[in-house]
Protein backbone atom coordinates (compact mmCIF):
# COMPACT_ATOMS: atom_id res chain seq x y z
CA UNK A 1 0.00 0.00 0.00
CA UNK A 2 1.42 3.51 -1.14
CA UNK A 3 1.91 6.31 1.56
CA UNK A 4 0.01 9.04 1.60
CA UNK A 5 1.54 12.34 1.47
CA UNK A 6 0.32 13.03 4.85
CA UNK A 7 2.88 10.07 5.81
CA UNK A 8 5.75 11.96 4.93
CA UNK A 9 4.16 15.77 5.72
CA UNK A 10 6.85 16.58 8.44
CA UNK A 11 5.52 19.65 10.92
CA UNK A 12 7.34 21.87 13.79
CA UNK A 13 5.54 21.78 16.39
CA UNK A 14 4.74 25.36 15.77
CA UNK A 15 3.06 24.56 12.92
CA UNK A 16 1.26 21.67 14.44
CA UNK A 17 0.05 23.99 16.87
CA UNK A 18 -1.33 26.58 14.15
CA UNK A 19 -2.58 23.39 12.25
CA UNK A 20 -4.73 22.29 14.79
CA UNK A 21 -5.77 25.36 16.54
CA UNK A 22 -4.34 24.81 20.19
CA UNK A 23 -1.85 26.18 22.85
CA UNK A 24 1.77 25.00 22.98
CA UNK A 25 0.52 23.25 26.38
CA UNK A 26 -2.50 21.18 24.88
CA UNK A 27 0.39 19.90 22.10
CA UNK A 28 2.98 19.00 24.34
CA UNK A 29 0.68 17.41 26.46
CA UNK A 30 -0.42 15.33 23.92
CA UNK A 31 2.98 13.99 23.64
CA UNK A 32 3.82 13.85 27.01
CA UNK A 33 0.90 11.59 27.76
CA UNK A 34 1.49 9.54 24.13
CA UNK A 35 -1.25 10.46 22.50
CA UNK A 36 0.96 12.38 19.71
CA UNK A 37 3.95 10.52 18.49
CA UNK A 38 6.95 12.85 17.82
CA UNK A 39 10.64 12.50 16.76
CA UNK A 40 13.87 14.33 17.64
CA UNK A 41 16.30 15.49 14.51
CA UNK A 42 19.26 14.03 15.45
CA UNK A 43 21.82 15.79 17.67
CA UNK A 44 18.96 18.62 18.93
CA UNK A 45 15.70 18.48 20.66
CA UNK A 46 13.97 19.61 17.84
CA UNK A 47 10.68 17.57 17.23
CA UNK A 48 9.10 17.10 14.26
CA UNK A 49 5.47 15.23 13.96
CA UNK A 50 4.03 13.80 11.44
CA UNK A 51 0.55 15.43 9.52
CA UNK A 52 -1.30 12.07 9.82
CA UNK A 53 -0.46 11.61 13.23
CA UNK A 54 -2.21 15.45 14.25
CA UNK A 55 -5.07 14.16 12.12
CA UNK A 56 -5.25 10.53 13.71
CA UNK A 57 -5.43 12.64 17.13
CA UNK A 58 -8.59 14.33 16.41
CA UNK A 59 -12.16 12.21 16.94
CA UNK A 60 -15.61 12.68 16.41
CA UNK A 61 -17.05 14.64 19.30
CA UNK A 62 -19.73 12.83 20.78
CA UNK A 63 -21.82 14.95 23.76
CA UNK A 64 -23.18 11.50 25.58
CA UNK A 65 -18.88 11.26 26.31
CA UNK A 66 -17.78 12.40 29.51
CA UNK A 67 -15.10 14.93 28.37
CA UNK A 68 -11.13 14.01 28.87
CA UNK A 69 -9.56 14.61 32.31
CA UNK A 70 -6.23 15.28 32.06
CA UNK A 71 -5.75 14.92 35.68
CA UNK A 72 -6.79 10.98 35.64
Amino acid sequence: MPESSDDKTWMTTVEAQEYLKVSKTTLYDCMKDGRLPFYYIKGTRQRRVKKADLDALMTIGDSTEEPYDEGA
